[in-house]
């Protein structure tokens, strides 16, 4: 029986029948990784925060910029300082007395001016006492703040007092915050 040509079988001597593949060319390198970043500003030196390029404090502890640490802001006679962040406002603690902190005129007599636009704020919000040590302590009102107390973003526990740092940020509620300067080092130990 004949058998069928196979297409096996037949011989290329033609080399035009030949598909020509390309050399092999190898991948183009990855680009080079893009120049650094342009500097956004400089630490701050009290709390490392970045200070953006053209500001005169720093946006976390309202240190200024270029001020060395915590020693140059101590004010004369030992007052502590309630610096708030919106609108350039302050509060003067002296040492030895007691502030309270709400919208309340009545209450809060030095603090209602402030706070009588902050709907956020309680009438009744907290006290800050200023030891004749130099210490100072922090109470959100034993009833509580309708939109709480924090410091440094620790949220207060109602009636317990908090003892306060240099440079600490206290929220009262949601819209109103301040740092407190001039607290010394190392004041007493006891509590108000």
């Amino acid at each position: 029986m004949p058998q069928a040509p196979d297409d096996h079988d037949e011989e290329y001597d033609d080399e035009d029948d030949w598909d020509v593949i390309d050399p092999v060319v190898k991948a183009p390198p990855p680009p080079p990784p893009p120049p650094p970043a342009p500097a956004v500003g400089e630490r701050c030196a009290r709390c490392s925060a970045v200070v953006p390029v053209g500001a005169g404090v720093c946006p976390g502890c309202l240190n200024p910029v270029g001020a060395p640490g915590p020693q140059a802001r101590r004010l004369a006679g030992g007052v502590l300082r309630l610096v708030f962040r919106r609108g350039g406002r302050h509060l003067d603690v002296p040492r030895g007395s007691e502030i309270r902190l709400g919208r309340s005129e009545s209450w809060a007599p030095e603090a209602a001016g402030l706070m009588a636009d902050e709907e956020t704020v309680s009438a009744r919000h907290a006290t800050l006492v200023h030891t004749p040590d130099g210490a100072a302590w922090l109470t959100e009102v034993p009833r509580g703040a309708s939109n709480g107390t924090r410091v440094n973003d620790r949220v207060l526990v109602p009636g317990s007092p908090v003892r306060l740092r240099d440079g600490d940020r206290v929220d009262l509620g949601p819209e109103v915050d301040f740092v407190v300067r001039g607290i010394e080092e190392e004041p007493g130990n006891a509590a108000p």
